[in-house]
């Protein structure tokens, strides 16, 4: 069962956010794309460091689903659907949903909202899985269902003007532009004026009306001139490539970016995307073509050489995924993604101790972010240091939320440490933790 006391302290938020997405894990598919992961917690950490210091650990997850949709959890859980990037128009867009969520969760919103017996987050799920195939799919009494929980999780007009205000604040202060918080309540009424039966989920639960439209205009305009530090919008349509290429119309994505190379030959941005489309889809030759005239034109982009190294990791050419890696960090020195697909490379061509040292690299920039220790404890385990490898692999797991096997991990990994060493300490006391929390 979700805890369920209200009004909560923070401790059991976190407890709420937790069991949260074990339960979350059991009914939804998530994207499973390091590219797409780090690409929306790298908009939610750029806010997160705007907003100020932060009670809880923020955890960003994106659900495969088409669905216009994104919720956020008390305790720091955020989640927005794959339907939803694939139709933003700009990153700012992405950054002003994330901001607005994240305003709900740093205000206690929901406990708020549902008042002192109860947190909706049962009732979040439950409209969350209704809605998944479309209420005009649905009978008419689980329609009913959806949008009763849809009421009861939906936050008051109150609330959602506070997150619209703060959201729009937090995200301009991150150097996002906050016209993307307009842009997509625009895109919502849009979606709800032409499709009035299959009413996008996020409406359902975060009403759009003209008097928030409004509001984040005048919240705009009260912020005057912004210090925009805009994302490179070949970031965003990379990701919505991988979104489109897993969609039933996949050979439409290299077939229309084929047509804009065509009308613009010479453009770095389209060469590189075609390429990136080419290379899913399994045209290698193509792809490699593309992807070298794009560096040609424009050698100094960082996110272009990274792919550059996990093409020649693909293709195993190993020197000269490492010459790219290389210029990727000395482009973008503090990237985990970079050292992580470093790591992939190091770990294929045999190189073990270094791809240890590169996955330790990408673990230290992003210490929520599960793979760089799963990868971590299968190469430990490779180089016979079966303690390390225990270790990191129960840190994997910890941050997947798998308590039981994380235990197992760590009692493992102290057992060839032993406890009095500094490594065994620090284990011990990680062990009681997870002990006592589940108790």
């Amino acid at each position: 069962m979700l805890p369920s006391l209200g009004p909560p302290t923070e401790d059991e938020e976190t407890k709420i956010s937790r069991e949260f997405r074990r339960e979350a894990k059991k009914h939804l598919k998530f994207v499973n794309s390091p590219e797409i992961e780090r690409f929306v917690d790298r908009i939610g950490r750029r806010i997160l460091t705007a907003a100020g210091p932060q009670v809880f650990d923020y955890r960003f997850f994106v659900v495969d689903d088409d669905q216009l949709n994104a919720f956020a959890v008390p305790g720091g859980s955020v989640y927005l659907f794959s339907g939803l990037i694939e139709r933003a128009k700009t990153t700012d867009e992405l950054a002003g949903v994330l901001g607005h969520e994240i305003v709900h969760i740093k205000g206690r919103h929901m406990a708020r909202n549902s008042g002192p017996d109860a947190i909706s987050v049962l009732s979040l799920l439950s409209m969350v899985l209704l809605a998944r195939s479309g209420s005009g799919a649905q009978a008419a009494g689980m329609v009913g269902q959806g949008i009763a929980a849809a009421r009861q999780a939906s936050y008051s007009r109150g609330l959602e003007m506070e997150s619209d205000t703060l959201g729009a604040r937090y995200m301009a202060a991150a150097g996002y532009d906050p016209k993307g918080v307009i842009g997509f309540l625009k895109t919502l009424d849009q979606e709800r004026a032409l499709n009035p039966i299959e009413v996008p989920a996020y409406v359902m639960s975060h009403p759009v009306t003209q008097e928030r439209v409004a509001n984040a205009e005048l919240v705009v305009k009260s912020l005057g001139a912004t210090n925009i530090r805009p994302d490179d919008l070949d970031t965003l349509k990379k990701v919505q490539i991988i979104i489109r290429m897993e969609r039933p119309n996949s050979d439409t994505v290299v077939s229309d970016y084929s047509k804009q190379v065509q009308r613009h030959p010479a453009d770095p941005e389209l060469l590189h995307l075609l390429a990136f489309a080419q290379q899913l889809k399994g045209d290698l030759p193509a792809a490699k073509r593309n992807y070298e005239q794009a560096r040609k034109l424009n050698p100094n982009h960082p996110a272009r050489q990274r792919d550059l190294g996990r093409f020649y990791t693909q293709t195993e050419d190993y020197p000269a995924a490492r010459a790219a890696y290389d210029q990727a960090l000395a482009l973008e020195p503090n990237e985990p993604l970079t050292y992580f697909y470093m790591g992939e490379m190091l770990e294929k061509s045999g190189d073990l101790r270094s791809a240890a040292g590169a996955y330790l690299n990408a673990l230290n920039l992003a210490p929520l972010w599960y793979r760089p220790p799963q990868r971590l404890g299968f190469v430990y385990s490779k180089l016979d240091r079966l303690g390390d490898g225990y270790y990191y692999l129960g840190r994997s797991y910890l941050l997947q939320d798998e308590d039981e096997r994380a235990i197992a991990e760590f009692e493992r990994a102290l057992k060839i440490s032993g406890t009095t060493t500094p490594r065994g300490q620090v284990i011990a006391e990680e062990l009681k933790v997870l002990k006592n929390r589940k108790r």
